[in-house]
């Protein structure tokens, strides 16, 4: 009588590889999708650090160009900078393309000069005043006495567009662009200034 030969358990090495191979697929897959996640979620923060500076900034301007007078008299605005004239004091805002940066400078209040739309995380990379007359188009140079440019001017808006620092990732860096409403100076001088 012949005895049984003992039966051998375990995996051919042919079910080994093939088990492999579909965990390493898998894997694949499941890291794939945290990377991308990582990302999406990254990109989500950074655009939602830009947003919060650009609605900072917005605020601010919104409430000096909601109380102001008038645009300074003597002073040429341009589209990085303009003075405006508020019940208490005067504020001046300047863009520097530099360091991407809006300055606001007030002659009164607490916190008279500080930094807008710039952080760690956020740069100001464009920026710009639109200024409106009264008879609908941009102001002209303040060299005619007959003409004064801050009186004419009646309407201001701002752009500007955000972007996190080139030393993050190119695959989480994000862009915020901004466009304010119009608003409506109340200055009530005439042309001349008087």
């Amino acid at each position: 009588m012949n005895p049984r030969p003992a039966l051998s358990r375990g995996f051919t090495l042919v079910e080994v590889l093939v088990s492999a191979s579909l965990a390493a697929a898998v894997m694949a897959a499941v890291l794939s999708s945290f990377v991308f996640l990582g990302r999406n979620l990254t990109r989500l923060a950074n655009y939602q650090a830009l947003e919060t500076k650009g609605r900072e900034a917005l605020t601010y301007l919104r409430h000096d160009l909601a109380v102001a007078a008038a645009v300074k008299p003597g002073t040429t605005p341009t589209a990085s900078s303009v003075t405006l004239v508020l019940p208490a004091g005067e504020v001046t805002y300047t863009y520097d393309s530099t360091a991407g940066s809006l300055r606001r400078q007030a002659a009164a209040g607490a916190n008279p000069d500080f930094l807008l739309l710039k952080n760690d995380r956020c740069t100001c990379t464009t920026f710009a005043f639109d200024y409106q007359t009264a008879t609908g188009g941009a102001p002209t140079s303040q060299l005619d006495a007959t003409s004064n440019v801050p009186y004419g001017i009646k309407q201001i808006m701002v752009r500007f567009v955000l972007a996190t620092p080139g030393t993050q990732a190119a695959a989480t860096r994000t862009t915020y662009e901004a466009v304010s409403s119009r608003f409506l100076l109340r200055n009530k001088q005439s042309a001349t200034g008087t």
